[in-house]
């Protein structure tokens, strides 16, 4: 089947939980055969972060979730997109704001 077409290739956001930019990047030619949501930030402390996408995800899913508010800021303030492999230990992405189940594999 493979994934959905997508336009989105890079895009530059402010990432408020870590007081830095962020660099996403859709990594299409990843050496798992699917599409990588890829996250460079310019900070010392956080510096690279990868999760795959769902072949189902359009640029929208992918939007909606880049630009989720922040949580009430604690101890696991994380950007959204981290949200899936460090609240639910997955390595896959899910629309966890919708209710989604985390996947299985």
């Amino acid at each position: 089947m493979g994934a959905v077409p997508r336009r989105l290739k890079r895009i530059e956001v402010y990432c408020p939980e870590y007081e830095t930019t962020a660099t996403i990047r859709i990594n299409d030619a990843h050496s798992s055969g699917t599409d990588h949501l890829e996250v460079d930030y310019r900070s010392p402390d956080h510096n690279h972060f990868t999760i795959a996408i769902p072949d189902d995800w359009t640029d929208q899913d992918l939007l909606d979730l880049i630009f989720l508010p922040p949580r009430d800021p604690g101890p696991h303030n994380w950007p959204a997109w981290e949200i899936p492999a460090y609240d639910f230990v997955t390595f896959r992405l899910f629309r966890f704001w919708k209710g989604e189940k985390k996947p299985d594999k």
